[in-house]
């Protein structure tokens, strides 16, 4: 299969070895210097393109590759305002489009056991959800694109739970002070979230890849899940075999529509 990649920094860098691994061929890399080369010939000799770059750039890429006739796996968060006008591009276009908040495996099983797990406690209302998510200090919007598809899937599962709320930032690298600050903010959020809403904690610590965790709390116990990412590779793995099942299909897909034929 023929791979464009979209923004060539270290999700870009993983993409490209391990698509080599799996037997593809790179035939065009499109950064920040050279964003022209979507419509050079290179580019549209693609059979997919893997974009993952910002939110500010991410939807004029889907779009401008949709118009060179090439489907796209979009890893790229941020940008749910141009959700409608980017997924009309690319159907008025005839091309595909799968973007995700997250392409590992291992995390979309996640999802699947997390909603699995809300479904059960829609029944049992002595558990109350909250959510802790940790990445890497670079990462600098809050919460995790991850952590609001889990949250979403918590409340399609059980009706409970009506919505979200951000519960605030912790950075690792702050100085003691302001990370105390930050701290007690935070724990003042937790305490006074209402009981319809799943709060998520957002912590920044190194080089972590990625860390989301599920808890349900009673007053006798809690019942926690968690997935951790030990490295970028599974993130760039779940994209390269997003664009192996995108490949000759037209239309607007999920991450979920893969996982189904995944594990059925």
């Amino acid at each position: 299969m023929k791979i464009a990649i979209i923004g060539y920094g270290k999700m870009g860098h993983a993409i490209e070895r391990i698509a080599l691994e799996r037997g593809h061929e790179i035939v065009a890399v499109i950064d920040a210097d050279n964003t022209a080369d979507i419509e050079g010939e290179a580019f549209a000799s693609a059979d997919v393109a893997i974009e993952f770059t910002t939110p500010a750039t991410a939807p004029g890429n889907v779009m401008r590759a949709a118009r060179a006739g090439v489907p796209v796996v979009c890893g790229s968060t941020g940008w749910a305002d141009r959700r409608t006008e980017v997924e009309q591009a690319v159907t008025e276009a005839g091309t595909a489009l799968l973007a995700s908040s997250n392409f590992s495996i291992g995390v979309n099983v996640f999802n699947i056991i997390s909603r699995r797990l809300a479904a059960i406690m829609a029944h049992l209302p002595q558990y109350k959800p909250t959510m802790t998510e940790v990445h890497h200090v670079h990462k600098l919007d809050h919460p995790s694109g991850t952590a609001i598809t889990l949250a979403e899937g918590i409340m399609e599962e059980d009706s409970r739970v009506t919505s979200w709320s951000d519960a605030g930032i912790v950075w690792a690298n702050a100085p003691e002070p302001e990370q105390r600050a930050q701290l007690e903010a935070a724990s003042k959020t937790l305490d006074s979230v209402a009981d319809d809403t799943l709060p998520i904690l957002s912590l920044r610590n190194g080089e972590v890849p990625g860390i989301h965790t599920v808890k349900w709390d009673s007053p006798v116990d809690v019942i926690t899940i968690e997935h951790s990412a030990k490295s970028r590779d599974g993130f760039a793995l779940g994209a390269v075999m997003a664009a192996e099942w995108i490949k000759g299909r037209k239309g607007i897909f999920t991450i979920g529509q893969m996982m189904e034929e995944l594990v059925k």
